[in-house]
Parts: structure tokens; C-alpha cells; sequence
């Protein structure tokens, strides 16, 4: 019975990303324009800034499945 879990992932995760996605999309506009290669810094780092969250909650589901 420790279904609860995944169902709380899936119900958090939705809001999660959209809060991420929100913060992402507002510092952009601070810190994109000024050049081609800060763009690319930018969009590169917060397109691969939420896998270590993602990492913690998959080895928390992992670890009270076993």
C-alpha cells in the first residue's frame, strides 16, 4: 500500500514544473539579450538545472520501494 507516493509525485510535479518553468521565464528576461553565448548559458543551465530535483524525488521513490 505504498502507492501514495507515486500519487503524490504525480500530483506535485505539475505545479512544480510550472513554478520552475515561471522562474525560469521571468529571469530570462533579465538576463537574455545581451549576447548570443549568455543566451545559450542560460537556456542551457535552466533546461538542465531541474534534473537534480527530479534525481532526489525518483531515488526517495526508489528507496521506500524496496
Amino acid at each position: 500500500m505504498k502507492r501514495w507516493r507515486h500519487f503524490l509525485v504525480a500530483i506535485m510535479i505539475v505545479p512544480a514544473l510550472v513554478i520552475y518553468i515561471t522562474i525560469a521565464a521571468l529571469l530570462a528576461d533579465f538576463v537574455t539579450g545581451i549576447s548570443l553565448f549568455i543566451d545559450f548559458l542560460y537556456y542551457f543551465t535552466a533546461g538542465l538545472i531541474w534534473i537534480p530535483g527530479a534525481v532526489i524525488v525518483i531515488k526517495w521513490l526508489a528507496d521506500n520501494e524496496s
